[in-house]
C-alpha cells in the first residue's frame, strides 16, 4: 500500500466468488465512485441532452447542435487536447520515460519523425488540397479509432486485475481471448459503417466521413454490422458475468463501451459526440492519477495541488486552436479528431502552420503511448502500475509480467 493511494495496491488475495447473482462495487473502483462515474456519465449527458435538443428544435437547428456538442468533446472534454498530458507525464515523471533502456530514443526519435509529417501537412495543403483531405482523413480516423479503442481495452484489464487484486478469482481465458479480439474487430467495424456504408437508404446517399470514396455498400449492410456487435457484446456479457468473478464497476464500463460503439455504428453524428468524449475525460482521469506521487519518489516533486492546475495549462495552446477553428473561422467537423478539415485557416499561414504541427502532436502521442503503455514487458509492467496505484515497490514483484492463470493481463490503457 502506497502513502498516496491507500488500499489501491493490495496484492493477489486469496480467490474467492461473488455470491451468485451479485455484482460487488465497494473498493473495485479504478480511481473512486465519483471519477469512475464522470467518464462513463458526462459523455453519455452530452449525447444525450444534444440529441434531445436537437430532436425538439428541428433539423434546421439539429447541425449546429451536434457540432457543438462535438467541439465539446474534443476540446473541452479532452478527446482532441488530452494528447500534450503524454508529454506532460514525461516531463513529471521520468520514469515513466525510461522505463524500458532504449524508450527515450525511440520515443525522441518517433516524436521527431511524426513532428516532421505535420510540417509536410503544411505543404501537401497547399500543393493538393483534395489529397490532403484524403490523408488526413483517414489516416487520423483509423489511428485515433485504434487508439480509442486500445484504451477501451486497457482500462477493461485495469477492472480485472483490479479484481483479480481484491480476491474474486482467477481470470477468465474466454474473456481474454474476447479483450484481444476487441480492438480489431470494434475497429474493422466502425471504419466500414463511416467511410463505406451510406448514412441512408436514399439514393446518391454518402458516408458518414466521405473523402470522395462513395458509398462502397448498400445501407442494408449496416444489419449485418450491427449483428456481429450485439453477437460479440452478448458474448462478452454471458462470459463475464458467469465467470463468478465480475465487478460492478467492471460491468458499469463494459456497458458504456457497448453504448459508445453501438451508437457510432447507428448514429455516427452522436456517437462522434459520445466515443471521444469517454476517452477524452478517461484520460484525463488516467494521467491524473499517474501525476501523483508515489512512495520513494523525490520530496521535490509535484504536489497534488497543482497536477490539475497543470494538466490545463499544458491544453491551453490546442485548446485555443479549437477555439479558433470551430468557434470562429470553421466550425467542428466530422471524425476522430472533430476538425474536419479547417478550410478557414488557409488563408492564415501562420495559423495554418500551427495546425498542422498540431496533427504532428497527436500522432506522436498515438506513437508514444504505444509504447509506454507495452505491460508485456516486466520493466514497463512494474513502473506503469505503480505510477497507477497498483502496485507499490514493496509488492510490485508479485504482480506477474506476463499473463497467468492466476491474473489477467493487462493491456494498453492509453
Amino acid at each position: 500500500m502506497t502513502v498516496s493511494t491507500p488500499a489501491l495496491a493490495t496484492g493477489p488475495a486469496s480467490s474467492t466468488t461473488a455470491p451468485s447473482g451479485s455484482l460487488p462495487f465497494r473498493g473495485l473502483w479504478l480511481f473512486s465512485p465519483r471519477a469512475d462515474a464522470a467518464f462513463l456519465v458526462l459523455p453519455l449527458l452530452l449525447t444525450v441532452g444534444s440529441a434531445g435538443v436537437s430532436a425538439l428544435l428541428g433539423l434546421q437547428a439539429a447541425s449546429e447542435i451536434n457540432r457543438l456538442a462535438v467541439w465539446t468533446a474534443q476540446n473541452i472534454l479532452g478527446n482532441g487536447t488530452h494528447v500534450v498530458l503524454t508529454f506532460l507525464l514525461f516531463a513529471v515523471h521520468r520514469d515513466v520515460l525510461t522505463a524500458e533502456p532504449k524508450q527515450p530514443r525511440i520515443i525522441l526519435a518517433g516524436t521527431l519523425a511524426m513532428l516532421a509529417v505535420g510540417v509536410l501537412f503544411i505543404f501537401t495543403y497547399y500543393a493538393n488540397k483534395d489529397a490532403h483531405i484524403y490523408v488526413v482523413g483517414v489516416l487520423f480516423n483509423v489511428f485515433g479509432l485504434h487508439h480509442t479503442l486500445s484504451q477501451h481495452k486497457g482500462f477493461w484489464a485495469l477492472h480485472s486485475l483490479r479484481g483479480h487484486q481484491a480476491g474474486l478469482g482467477p481470470g477468465n481465458p474466454r474473456e481474454r481471448t474476447l479483450q484481444q479480439v476487441y480492438v480489431p474487430l470494434s475497429l474493422s467495424l466502425i471504419l466500414i459503417r463511416l467511410f463505406f456504408v451510406p448514412d441512408s437508404a436514399a439514393p446518391g446517399a454518402t458516408p458518414y466521413l466521405d473523402v470522395g470514396q462513395g458509398a462502397l455498400l448498400p445501407h442494408g449492410a449496416l444489419a449485418v454490422l450491427l449483428l456481429v456487435w450485439l453477437g460479440f457484446f452478448l458474448l462478452l456479457f454471458r462470459t463475464v458475468l458467469r465467470a463468478g468473478n465480475a465487478t460492478g464497476p467492471k460491468v458499469l464500463y463494459l456497458l458504456a463501451v457497448a453504448a459508445a460503439t453501438g451508437l457510432t455504428l447507428v448514429a455516427p453524428l452522436w456517437g462522434n459526440v459520445m466515443l471521444p468524449a469517454m476517452h477524452g475525460l478517461e484520460y484525463y482521469m488516467i494521467t491524473a492519477r499517474m501525476m501523483e506521487p508515489r512512495e520513494g519518489d523525490p520530496p521535490s516533486r509535484l504536489g497534488r495541488a497543482w497536477i490539475w492546475p497543470l494538466m490545463i495549462l499544458s491544453m491551453l495552446p490546442l485548446l485555443t486552436l479549437g477555439v479558433i477553428h470551430g468557434l470562429i473561422l470553421d466550425g467542428a467537423g466530422r471524425g476522430t479528431l472533430g476538425t474536419g478539415d479547417p478550410s478557414g485557416s488557409s488563408a492564415h499561414l501562420v495559423l495554418r502552420v500551427l495546425t498542422s504541427l498540431s496533427l504532428g502532436v497527436v500522432l506522436a502521442h498515438y506513437f508514444a503511448d504505444a509504447l509506454i503503455y507495452r505491460f508485456r514487458l516486466p520493466s514497463i509492467r512494474k513502473v506503469m502500475l505503480r505510477r497507477l496505484g497498483f502496485a507499490p515497490p514493496a509488492v510490485a514483484a508479485s504482480v506477474p509480467a506476463a499473463p497467468s492463470a492466476a491474473a489477467p493481463p493487462v493491456a494498453s490503457a492509453g
